[in-house]
């Protein structure tokens, strides 16, 4: 029978004997059920991102090393290239996953098309809006100054948006399409927007370099897209959110996006403030105004989308 320890503040009660081993038997058994749970998730990424290298890395690899062998800022034609090459190689990859894997339909990962053009124009929306808010407090502050910059090339910028639209589709499928979803199928919603965020975040360590701000704000990023995932239900809205985001903070505003070069060949404004607002080398969204800005996107779509009752991440 159970062991009851009684003292002047409480009463213990320690199973023994045949309950005991049954209450051990059960915790162990849950701790075995978690580590299966979490293979099952681990494994099927490990594949999902090592069809995708094997599909991309000899289309793209020999041409960069051929073109760029010093390394330095890609040609706009390259980049178009590498991007074009990515989408197409990801996209092939999450098809195979979810085709043979997952066997489920390829649709399933975000591409419904039920509210496709709202959802991608309320994105492209906020992600416009947010970034113009940046761009809108760092000029009132002093820190962003007009710069004459080249004469504007229609035809360059349509170039640079077809490689900023092939590189968010990329991304987005990466991340939310199939990490994000894989991970919420075994441990929910909140879960999966919390450790795709930090897998985002993961991708980009190169170009944070240790930093900090960027480091946070590129996390942020990641809430704040996987929200959109989640609460949507599809792709379309973080695709358009995180296109518009990048899309007028570089080709348009001629500003480095998360450290690289990604603009079209002018700059509108020279930042002229402390790193600490202004992002400093890595770009505006390295700095503490872009930081807030992005904190805040995230309860606005829960806001805009908080009438969808399936929602997990709004009614728990």
């Amino acid at each position: 029978m159970p062991l009851i320890v009684r003292n002047s503040s409480k009463v213990v009660y320690t199973p023994n004997g045949v309950e005991g081993v049954v209450i051990q038997f059960l915790a162990n058994g849950n701790r075995m059920q978690l580590l299966k749970r979490v293979w099952k998730v681990t494994w099927r990424i490990l594949v999902f991102l090592a069809v995708w290298t094997i599909l991309s890395a000899p289309a793209i690899v020999p041409v960069i090393r051929k073109y760029v062998p010093h390394g330095g800022a890609l040609p706009l034609w390259l980049r178009l290239y590498i991007e074009i090459v990515s989408v197409v190689s990801i996209l092939v990859a999450a098809w195979v996953m979810v085709r043979f894997i997952d066997r489920r339909l390829f649709v399933s990962l975000g591409f419904a098309q039920g509210h496709a053009f709202r959802d991608s124009l309320i994105g492209l929306i906020i992600g416009l809006g947010m970034m113009t808010t940046c761009v809108a407090l760092l000029y009132v502050c002093g820190w962003a100054k007009p710069e004459a910059s080249a004469a504007f090339s229609g035809s360059v910028l349509t170039i640079a948006a077809l490689a900023m639209i092939a590189n968010t589709f990329t991304q987005e499928i990466m991340v939310r399409g199939y990490v994000q979803q894989t991970i919420q199928g075994e441990f929910g919603a909140v879960r999966g927007v919390i450790i795709s965020a930090a897998f985002f975040l993961a991708l980009h360590l190169g170009a944070i370099q240790g930093a900090i701000l960027p480091g946070v704000s590129l996390f942020a990023a990641g809430i704040l897209l996987g929200t959109a995932y989640a609460v949507s239900g599809n792709l379309w809205l973080p695709i358009a959110l995180h296109f518009g985001w990048n899309f007028l903070q570089g080709p348009v505003v001629g500003g480095t996006v998360s450290g690289q070069a990604l603009d079209a060949g002018w700059r509108l404004f020279h930042l002229a403030g402390p790193p600490l607002m202004t992002g400093g080398d890595f770009g505006i969204e390295g700095g503490l105004i872009a930081i807030i800005v992005t904190i805040l996107g995230t309860p606005l779509v829960i806001l805009l989308y908080r009438r969808r009752g399936e929602n997990e991440l709004i009614h728990g």
